[in-house]
């Protein structure tokens, strides 16, 4: 897997503008990054709904990451108050 495509999951993931564009036309949005031909037909291939199943849970990882932030941030100024 190239950096290129491992790139373009992760944006897949986390922009929903970008992934709503790629599900309407799979090929040209990872055509238009460069993708090649094996990384493209790989893509073609996912379906929607696992797909969105793992945007979702990466959206929910990356609360409960800035919950934890927070909740230590809060947690440091209590403590060197």
């Amino acid at each position: 897997m190239s950096p290129a495509f491992e790139a373009f999951l992760a944006r897949l993931y986390v922009d929903p503008e970008f992934r709503a564009r790629f599900l309407k036309d799979r090929t040209r949005e990872a055509y238009d990054v460069g993708l090649s031909h094996s990384e493209i037909a790989a893509l073609l291939v996912i379906p929607q709904e696992d797909l969105e199943i793992a945007a979702s849970s990466f959206e929910k990882k990356r609360r409960r990451m800035m919950v934890s932030k927070s909740t230590l941030a809060s947690r440091l100024m209590r403590l060197f108050r």
